[in-house]
């Protein structure tokens, strides 16, 4: 029996199961996810999908934070912080303005992700600066801008929207993952295909540079860009979520939206192909919970390696951040490699 249709019919035991399933893929009985903490903010309660940054004395994250979700979902706004070396805050949080003093749009930005380029720091999000009230049938694009420090403050320089020609049709353009190869800035368009298309910084047109495709068995539903690419031991180093509506023992057997992180390497030169990834999803204790929350989610946005470990910062149920510290060596004995 599938994976996936043990999600359905064994809801109750589904996340022990896949501990227990995932485990097995380990040479040791070692975790994978051997620490979890919570960062809250008194400031902005509940900050979710967060990205990050590694810095000289600490890291920079972004969060997204929807200050009224039940009246004007639609209204959603980019966060910014310091952490120290324990992923504690350090002075408050701020919000970005994306938009321009005159703007007649309210923010609608969701779901940063952090990255160097260049020396300099920047963010991509995905946006609607025409229209408010949007909905589902309204379009969402990409847009980057970098991220200055003045006075103690964080600002942005002028955000530029990217249009990627060969796919404008597609209305929402969401989950693009930037990296620097030989001092250009690419994006992972798509994971499978692993399309990748070259960004022009100064009039944000973006093109198709390499694409490449692998037999991939994966049942927990389309396999999206989550974090932005490193190299880890010669290659890239990325995660990524999907997503499938299921149930579990943290839906309390409802059939719900439930979001799985797993991690994926791919060639650190062109057409940079895929050479690994998790064949289930990573899951531990207490990942998934039983609360009120419309959705079961575990959205991983930033992550940074160090020695042994790999911290992962993620949002779990579009209401909370974590980081999870991962063993690297659980990790890439975990991962699958991908035979063509």
């Amino acid at each position: 029996m599938s994976l996936a249709a043990k999600l359905v019919i064994f809801p109750f035991v589904l996340f022990a199961s896949l501990i227990e399933n995932f485990e097995d893929l380990v040479d040791e009985p070692e975790k994978i996810i051997i620490a979890k903490k919570q960062i809250f903010f008194e400031e902005f309660p509940d900050a979710f999908n967060p990205s990050m940054v590694k810095i000289d004395n600490g890291y920079i994250m972004s969060f997204r934070f929807s200050p009224d979700r039940y009246s004007n979902g639609w209204l959603s706004y980019i966060g910014i912080v310091r952490l120290n070396e324990q992923f504690d805050p350090i002075g408050s949080p701020q919000i970005l303005a994306t938009r321009a003093k005159n703007s007649k749009t309210q923010s609608q930005s969701e779901d940063a992700r952090l990255f160097t380029y260049r020396g300099r720091i920047f963010l991509t999000y995905n946006d609607n600066t025409e229209i408010n009230y949007t909905t589902y049938s309204d379009r969402r694009d990409i847009f980057i801008a970098e991220l200055k420090t003045a006075n103690g403050q964080f600002n942005l320089g002028p955000p530029i929207k990217l249009l990627y020609e060969n796919k404008r049709h597609v209305l929402w353009q969401k989950n693009w993952v930037p990296f620097e190869y030989e001092g250009k800035l690419l994006m992972g368009y798509t994971v499978n295909p692993h399309e990748i298309i070259y960004v022009n910084l100064i009039h944000g047109t973006c093109y198709h540079c390499y694409e490449s495709s692998a037999p991939i068995d994966w049942e927990f539903g389309t396999l999206r860009g989550s974090t932005p690419p490193l190299l880890v031991d010669g290659e890239y180093l990325a995660f990524f979520h999907s997503g499938i509506v299921t149930s579990s023992y943290a839906s309390w057997g409802w059939d719900i939206w439930h979001y799985f992180m797993g991690a994926y390497t791919f060639s650190a030169k062109p057409p940079f192909a895929l050479t690994r990834i998790s064949s289930i999803p990573i899951i531990t204790e207490d990942f998934y919970t039983q609360s009120a929350r419309e959705k079961r989610v575990i959205f991983p946005g930033g992550f940074f390696a160090a020695g042994d470990h790999i911290y992962v910062c993620y949002g779990k149920d579009d209401y909370e951040i974590w980081v999870a510290t991962i063993d690297k060596k659980a990790l890439f004995k975990s991962l699958k490699r991908i035979e063509r």
